[in-house]
């Protein structure tokens, strides 16, 4: 995994990746995260940013700890809808969604790249 220079703090870009490898079938429910300090090695990063990146994905319900044997990743039918975490993710999207009309991006390309990410999902899971 490597970390993106787009602004975004290294803990949600270390969430994000988690999501996405839990998305794409490389984690799947059960799956034993490495620990804190593990993580914070491979990763280079600090342990507290990984600590925290742990706590959002528990919080999300994405993954679960078992005090003295680590942190696993969950069903996906465990997973909760945060109302505000849906709220946000629309605003975004309909910020991404005016920059590829102000770029001449028509619609049926954006429903192209959308289906073809849910296709991706969907095979592998």
């Amino acid at each position: 995994m490597t970390f993106a220079t787009n602004g975004a703090p290294y803990y949600e870009q270390l969430v994000m990746q988690i999501k996405q490898q839990i998305v794409q079938g490389r984690l799947q429910p059960g799956d034993k995260l490495p620990s804190i300090r593990a993580m914070a090695v491979e990763m280079h990063l600090n342990p507290n940013t990984v600590s925290k990146a742990y706590q959002i994905l528990e919080r999300q319900r994405a993954v679960y700890t078992i005090k003295g044997r680590g942190t696993f990743v969950s069903e996906s039918s465990q997973t909760i809808a945060d109302l505000r975490a849906v709220d946000d993710l629309q605003e975004r999207l309909r910020s991404l969604l005016t920059e590829a009309q102000f770029l001449g991006i028509s619609a049926q390309q954006v429903q192209t790249w959308v289906t073809a990410a849910y296709q991706k999902e969907d095979s592998r899971g």
